[in-house]
């Protein structure tokens, strides 16, 4: 007679309300993970995380001018001299999250994103396993696998809240592709283009990879699963989910149609820095040991010694993960599935390992805008989300009893690393490999010695459970178990990287600059000011500098970034830039700038909102945002920076124009006298000024203005339309008739509002297509 407990442990466990069961165990980590925000804390580290030196500020700021004005400021005065907010990209812009702002605090609104995607990239994960046919254990296995993998799980760590978006579409763009080719669907088109949309709303590079996947899946899906249909059906279905993501463009072109009409003013227009640039923060091999092991090369804020800058981020899979995904690519049943997502897999792992081999400068030399991109180390999420897939695949073959005999030498394999990892092995290696970090290696010991042990007993556990005690334990009781397993594991490489911080708060020194009238400019050093990143952007308060990392290329050729802003101390350069105000830290011991010639110290060593201390300088006489000019000069640009930085140059008398411009300035015999006209700043907010000339000009000359060039600037001089020129390298500058009174300047991008009625059409479109797919299936039910 058979033993009925025998029968149930190979009966696979499948509870009554599996979705939302499934939901409670992905929510579980989160919520742990999440506390905090109970208590009010904002989930932004002030050493790594973007969120805290850019997010909060670009967030914040556009909230508050959309209140304001009733639309979204498409012009940033606030930082590096003016770019454009939506064109040069400023975060998740467009993405559904930005309505959490108008009703929450945004910090507070920054925790729900967070919060919210993990718990819906484990469930997508879950729901396109499901219709892969994977059980419900290995399916929720597979989400857990994914929402807390290492690279994922630390996105809070940098602040990487766009990434973390695009990442958890990439099920969803799998799963509809599944519903759409395999089960002949129309609402995964739908959904398709959905998720299109959203990846690229998220973040263009991850949106890039994530493209590439869901068109090698499709062929997948077309090739191997499309069953006895003919070429012809197959390549209409193919067509019809190129056109989904083709509507998913659509739904982003109101970001993505101004970000491409930016390109060749950016940074990067020519690419970054070659092939080194773009394969700037790849995975190292050095890195290559914490896919399963945690902590193996330690973080940048205390323990980092690997070969890349640095690191704010966990490459780890998870060692029980890495052990089940294994087994579950000898899955005999499923060789065609799983050749095609090990291709796939297989790639991105390479992408991610730049170049570290020599397939990565194939893949810059071919692929279109890859020479435009940094960092390939962050592709390493499909790496992750196929894992997990095979993970689930293992754990499907597990409870069945095919890999009892996997178990018992995995089981061997996380003694062993336990074994390892207590005895300092892992230390010693890492110490070796290190090279001449190995003191930060020897500072990051005791937590390699942590994360190979419970990697190492997490596998123990994982292996007992499905080896030894799986005939022991019913169904239930094995996919509970199991389910804490992984999620603890993950979690605990997870809980380091989720590091909270006080919101924002104002100060004296905010308070006393902020008080100023507009227009104005701060000026405090790009590396190492007193306020963080763009952090005085949150308070209305424009500055010279910031963080950013894509504004306007001939900004930062003025101020000579690539030398680590050598003009930076050229104080005629203020003057053009009309700095009022430069705040400056306060060292250790109280030491800081005493003095800076033009200005007086009106606030000494005050505390700021973070805990350190500032001086502020104001400027004595505080110099114009918008000058006449009479004279110009047209010049080759190579000359026109050093021209500008050399201190016999005046700039209240001459504007300096490259040989691009289109004007043909008036040839001088001297040096011409300065304009009497005066130019007066009478009405000003983001995107939009009026200047007001008193007396006016006895003869043409020009204005120029405090405030990036960018061709989207639109000039009425005296009610009629001027000429907008690119003066002293960056500046606007308009050409003034003899007599001109006023200049109206406004910010009007032609393409923005292009991409706007594209994404509108598109929306419209979207809507229509699900509600004839609800519909359909209605009438398929009837």
């Amino acid at each position: 007679m058979s033993d009925p407990r025998s029968a149930d442990a190979a009966r696979p466990y499948e509870p009554a309300r599996p979705t939302l069961l499934a939901t409670a165990a992905f929510a579980l980590w989160p919520v742990i993970l999440s506390l905090p925000m109970l208590s009010g804390m904002w989930l932004a580290n002030p050493l790594s995380s973007d969120q805290y030196t850019a997010g909060f500020s670009f967030h914040a700021w556009s909230a508050e001018w959309f209140k304001r004005s009733g639309h979204l400021p498409l012009w940033n005065p606030e930082i590096f001299g003016g770019l454009p907010f939506v064109a040069a990209g400023s975060g998740d812009i467009f993405y559904p999250t930005w309505l959490l702002r108008y009703v929450l605090p945004v910090t507070t609104a920054g925790n729900v994103s967070f919060f919210a995607h993990y718990i819906l990239a484990g469930l997508f994960t879950y729901l396109l396993l499901r219709r892969l046919q994977v059980g419900w254990t290995g399916s929720v296995v597979g989400g857990l696998a994914y929402e807390l993998t290492g690279l994922i799980a630390s996105y809070p760590s940098p602040g990487h809240d766009g990434k973390l978006f695009a990442s958890t579409m990439l099920p969803l763009l799998l799963l509809a592709l599944v519903l759409a080719l395999r089960e002949r669907r129309w609402g995964g088109y739908v959904l398709l283009a959905a998720a299109t949309a959203l990846s690229l709303l998220g973040h263009f590079q991850l949106a890039y990879y994530s493209l590439i996947v869901a068109g090698l899946f499709a062929l997948y899906l077309t090739l191997e699963e499309a069953g006895d249909t003919g070429a012809g059906v197959r390549v209409s279905r193919l067509g019809l989910a190129l056109v989904a993501v083709l509507i998913g463009f659509g739904v982003a072109a109101i970001q993505v149609v101004p970000f491409f009409e930016y390109i060749p003013y950016s940074p990067r227009a020519q690419g970054y820095h070659g092939f080194e640039g773009s394969t700037s923060f790849a995975i190292p091999w050095d890195h290559v040991p914490e896919f399963f092991l945690k902590n193996f090369v330690g973080r940048s804020w205390d323990t980092y010694w690997g070969s890349n800058q640095l690191k704010f981020h966990s490459e780890y899979l998870g060692l029980p993960v890495v052990v089940l995904a294994a087994l579950g690519v000898t899955a005999p049943e499923r060789r065609r599935q799983i050749l095609w997502l090990g291709g796939i897999g297989l790639l991105f792992l390479l992408i991610s390992l730049g170049a570290a081999t020599p397939f990565y400068r194939v893949w810059w030399t071919l692929m279109p805008l890859v020479k435009k991109t940094r960092a390939p180390g962050m592709a390493f999420y499909v790496v992750a989300l196929v894992t997990a897939v095979f993970a689930g695949l293992g754990v499907e073959r597990a409870l069945k009893g095919d890999g009892r005999r996997v178990m018992a030498p995995a089981l061997i394999v996380g003694g062993i690393v336990a074994l390892l990892g207590v005895t300092g092995v892992f230390g010693h290696i890492a110490e070796a490999l290190a090279g001449g970090r190995a003191a930060a290696a020897r500072a990051d010991e005791a937590a390699i010695l942590w994360g190979a042990t419970t990697s190492g007993l997490a596998l123990v556990a994982a292996a007992a459970l499905l080896g030894p005690a799986h005939a022991r334990l019913t169904p239930r009781l094995t996919a509970l178990a199991l389910v804490l397993i992984v999620g603890t594991d993950l979690w605990l490489n997870a809980r380091q990287f989720w590091m909270y911080t006080k919101p924002f708060e104002r100060d004296q020194l905010i308070d006393r600059v902020g008080a100023t009238p507009v227009p104005y400019r701060v000026l405090q050093p790009p590396n190492g000011g007193a306020y963080p990143g763009s952090v005085l952007m949150a308070f209305d308060i424009p500055e010279m500098f910031g963080y950013h990392g894509n504004e306007l290329r001939y900004y930062d050729e003025l101020w000579d970034r690539e030398n680590g802003w050598r003009n930076l101390g050229v104080l005629p350069l203020w003057d053009l830039w009309a700095v009022r105000y430069a705040i400056l830290p306060v060292g250790r011991g109280g030491r800081g700038v005493d003095s800076i010639p033009g200005f007086r110290r009106v606030l000494d060593s005050v505390p700021t909102f973070d805990g350190g201390r500032a001086n502020l300088f104001e400027r004595v006489a505080p110099a114009p945002y918008a000058r006449v000019v009479a004279g110009a000069i047209k010049t080759d640009s190579t000359t026109v920076v050093p021209t500008l930085v050399d201190p016999r140059m005046d700039v209240s008398r001459i504007v300096l124009f490259t040989n691009d411009q289109p004007v043909t300035p008036e040839p001088l015999k001297q040096m011409p006298a300065p304009s009497p006209s005066h130019a007066t700043v009478t009405a000003w907010q983001p995107g939009r000024m009026t200047v007001t000339l008193d007396p006016a000009p006895p003869k043409p000359s020009y204005l120029v203005v405090a405030e990036n060039w960018y061709p989207d600037w639109q000039v009425a001089v005296d009610g009629q339309r001027g000429q907008l020129l690119r003066g002293d390298y960056s500046l606007i500058t308009v050409p003034l008739p003899a007599g001109a009174r006023t200049v109206d300047l406004t910010f009007h991008s032609r393409l923005y509002e292009i991409g706007k009625a594209i994404t509108l059409a598109s929306l419209a479109l979207l809507l229509i297509a699900l509600v004839a797919s609800l519909a359909g299936g209605r009438a398929r039910h009837a």
